[in-house]
């Protein structure tokens, strides 16, 4: 419109008076004051509708032995988190049906991470204690990758689930992966929770999952999605995550991660009322 306009909401109501009359293929029109239309432009220039961008196969650079599966094979059977489902697929051999969860995006601000999580998950060395990446997700037009999907792990994490019963091997399995992770692999995971973490029934194991918060240890990579922060170092990770299996209390993570410190735990955690010894079995275990 003619001159600066300090309420959006009148340019809104005179573009409803004309949108009727206007053809898809405007991208840009000129009001005089009293909302009638001086010009129109169908530059593309003048376009400024946002899209999510996909990149090509080629440019994510598989590494041998990753697979792909196109979108429209995947059969979503429940919403687990935003942007997050699972899902079932057929199997390329006789079989049964594989379940898996797929991890996806359409908000161009999750794009960078997405892409940064995938990469980074697919090239992991296989590990007993890290969720295995499963197949990059292509769409149907023209192959762009549209997310990915890791082994889907039954039961719930950690955070859902409280009523297993808490293996101290488990606690031991899990400082050694983030030994593993920090020390072989030079990657810190940076989100260690119990809600990032699972058990393997028939393994008897803790599996950790979900890596949009990963980075390369002492790598900074500003600009392109997360970087290493030390204030979520997996050391503090892995105390505070057993101090809440222990005592139910998650209250020290809503603050900000540089303001959480080990010594806000104290040195003596009160053991929560429904949180039980696990008996005299010998595995060390509590619920």
């Amino acid at each position: 419109m003619d001159g600066e306009q300090d309420d959006e909401s009148l340019a809104i109501e005179n573009f409803s008076r004309h949108s009727d009359q206007l053809s898809p293929a405007i991208y840009r029109i000129h009001l005089s004051h009293t909302g009638e239309i001086i010009s129109t432009s169908t530059d593309p220039k003048n376009d400024t509708t946002c899209c999510v961008h996909y990149p090509s196969l080629h440019d994510a650079c598989l590494p041998e032995g990753v697979q792909t599966v196109q979108r429209n094979k995947l059969e979503e059977l429940k919403r687990l988190v935003p942007d997050a489902d699972l899902v079932v697929y057929p199997p390329c051999l006789e079989g049964s049906a594989k379940k898996a969860v797929f991890k996806y995006y359409f908000l161009w601000q999750y794009a960078q991470m997405s892409w940064k999580e995938m990469n980074l998950w697919m090239r992991l060395p296989h590990h007993p204690n890290i969720v295995p990446f499963d197949r990059v997700v292509v769409d149907e037009l023209e192959g762009r990758v549209v997310g990915f999907t890791s082994n889907y792990v039954p039961g719930g994490n950690l955070e859902q689930n409280k009523s297993r019963v808490f293996k101290v091997k488990w606690l031991q399995q899990l400082i050694k992966v983030v030994d593993d992770l920090n020390l072989e692999y030079g990657i810190a995971h940076q989100d260690i929770a119990p809600r990032n973490l699972l058990i393997d029934e028939p393994k008897d194991s803790i599996m950790l999952f979900d890596f949009n918060f990963a980075a390369r240890i002492n790598c900074p990579s500003p600009g392109e999605g997360e970087s290493y922060v030390e204030d979520r170092n997996d050391v503090k990770g892995v105390v505070f995550t057993t101090y809440e299996i222990i005592t139910q209390d998650d209250s020290l993570r809503s603050m900000p991660h540089e303001d959480q410190n080990l010594e806000n735990l104290g040195s003596k955690w009160t053991k929560h009322s429904e949180v039980k010894n696990g008996g005299n079995d010998g595995k060390g275990t509590f619920t």
